[in-house]
């Protein structure tokens, strides 16, 4: 941090400037105002710019501007509000770390001064009333809000900017201090206090997931600043609340959030629908309403349920995903699938709904079982296998090996990455979303049929995946070496794959219960190569029970011969 410039963003009335300058004299760096440069070169004032040359001859200079100002370090800069609008500009900044002063409408309309030293908050009517000024001025400042509130929220951090300067400087020295000591990754460069937004483009509402070390501490300041929330419903397990329910709770409370928090029992075989009345319970008395939300904090059980009781309770109210385990992280959280379980099968009752968005601090994997966390990189093995072959090389390179930081938010990132693509394309898996089942579908069954809890998800995933990868070499898409590298890779991960002495009838028929399945006809998803899948494969009853053999009786291993 001791060389690093830090970038200020936000809305008229934030503080910037003020706050940039004290800020940079407690750092010892030095204060730039972006605006006083651009005024600086053109030797006129920006009201000027905008009147003579118009904003899109302004934004150039802008851009032109930061990007000298960022060939220098040790600097605090002071950014104009709609500088972070633009990708170029974000791409210059994301070296620096990126902090968003974000202001409620009340407070900036507090603080505006509707003089016409704003272009962009002119009313441009003539009319001179004081009042009809100041009402068309606010109404510009939230339109432009509203506009730019995705970009802000690819920042590093979020600092409520209606607190005194003093206290918002207090809070990013803090922040700042956190990391002085830490140092870039020496394979990637990246600095451990960056953190990795991903925009999930679906048609309902585009939403972030963002990917950090540390960053449950700005929880609540997403909350309200990204999601617009004022009261929420923090749901989560004893075991996880145990461990980051008072920082969760903190962070609520410094935003000035109204919260309220229901713990509800851990594990899969209370993912069903009388937990789901819980929350309703809880919401009801909590006196959550339409606009308000529901926090999950915790792994894909809570995520499901306390999803798709945010998608039900009041015909849906928003949802913001923590994950805090790696197979929340990289699958279940991601998405928009929520439901529970019923005695005929695995989430059979649910939805499709989108959250508000996802916050993924991966400093919650360090408390993580060795065995949940194996798990995880059953998902993350799975999006390697149906699309990036150089993932799966990266996997294979860290057999054994111990994963940095760095590494870590990569893969996180790379899936998630690969996740939301597919689900912008086909938001309620009408085909081609079906490429993320891969493995699921006899994963499913075993769950089921070795009974919920005896396997993770991940460990029975990873069984079913050997059992697609042996349908795909059966039908001629994989060559033998390639079956073998996936169960070679699954094994060294520490991830099982075979059935061992569970009852394939009893596997084929939960497997035809499965709900991709179409007119008694199971339907599988299959790899065409290594790096790429292909769904909607008809697996007949007599295919099915030779794969299990094969898989059974030993051909998962290079020298049987298969």
């Amino acid at each position: 941090m001791r060389a690093t410039n830090i970038i200020l963003t936000g809305m008229m009335g934030a503080g910037k400037t003020t706050i940039g300058r004290d800020l940079a004299k407690q750092l010892h760096k030095r204060f730039v105002d972006l605006d006083e440069v651009i005024e600086k070169r053109a030797g006129t004032s920006i009201p000027e710019l905008f009147e003579h040359y118009g904003e899109a001859d302004f934004r150039k200079r802008e851009s032109e501007a930061l990007a000298d100002i960022l060939n220098h370090t040790n600097q605090v800069v002071a950014t104009g509000g709609g500088v972070i609008m633009r990708e170029d500009n974000r791409n210059l900044m994301h070296r620096d770390p990126v902090i968003w002063l974000a202001l409620d409408s009340t407070t900036a309309a507090g603080r505006l001064v509707f003089d016409g030293t704003r272009p962009l908050l002119a009313s441009g009517t003539g009319d001179s009333s004081v009042v009809s000024e100041i009402e068309k001025g606010m109404a510009n400042w939230r339109y432009l809000e509203r506009e730019r509130r995705w970009a802000y929220s690819l920042c590093d951090w979020i600092v409520d900017a209606a607190e005194s300067p003093a206290v918002i400087v207090d809070e990013i020295m803090a922040w700042c201090r956190r990391w002085q000591d830490t140092h870039p990754d020496h394979s990637s460069g990246k600095h451990p206090w960056k953190v990795d937004h991903l925009r999930v483009n679906v048609p309902e509402q585009p939403y972030h997931i963002h990917c950090g070390w540390g960053i449950l501490e700005n929880l609540g300041n997403r909350c309200r600043a990204e999601a617009g929330l004022q009261q929420v419903l923090l749901v989560s397990n004893p075991t996880v609340f145990q461990l980051y329910g008072t920082q969760a709770e903190k962070s609520l409370e410094a935003a000035k959030l109204k919260w309220d928090t229901l713990l509800i029992p851990d594990g899969e075989e209370h993912k069903h629908l009388e937990t789901v009345e819980l929350i309703y319970g809880a919401a009801f008395q909590a006196g959550l309403d339409r606009h308000s939300g529901i926090i999950a904090l915790g792994g894909g059980v809570i995520g499901d349920v306390a999803g798709f009781a945010a998608s039900t309770y009041m015909r849906g109210i928003r949802l913001v995903q923590v994950p805090t385990t790696l197979l929340a992280q990289v699958d279940s959280s991601v998405g928009g699938k929520v439901g529970v379980n019923h005695p005929n099968g695995k989430n059979l009752i649910g939805s499709f709904y989108q959250p508000a968005l996802v916050l993924a601090d991966l400093k919650t994997l360090q408390t993580l079982p060795r065995r949940q966390f194996l798990t995880g990189m059953a998902e993350v093995i799975k999006y390697a296998l149906i699309g990036s072959y150089g993932l799966l090389g990266d996997l294979e390179s860290y057999e054994h090996g111990e994963v940095s930081r760095a590494v870590l938010q990569a893969w996180v990132q790379e899936s998630c990455k690969l996740k939301a693509k597919v689900v912008a394309a086909d938001t309620e898996e009408a085909g081609y979303r079906e490429i993320l089942n891969f493995g699921h579908t006899v994963g499913h069954a075993v769950e089921k049929v070795a009974g919920y809890g005896r396997y993770t998800h991940g460990e029975a995933v990873a069984i079913g995946m050997v059992t697609a990868t042996i349908l795909s070499y059966l039908r001629g898409y994989l060559a033998e070496s390639d079956f073998h590298r996936v169960v070679r890779l699954l094994r060294a991960w520490g991830l099982p794959t075979t059935i061992g002495e569970l009852s394939v009838p009893a596997i084929i028929t939960a497997c035809r219960l499965d709900k991709k399945s179409r007119a008694g006809q199971m339907r599988f998803v299959l790899l065409e190569r290594l790096g790429s899948a292909r769904f909607g494969e008809i697996i007949t009853e007599d295919e099915l029970a030779q794969a299990f053999s094969i898989q059974r009786g030993g051909g998962c291993d290079e020298d049987s011969g298969n």
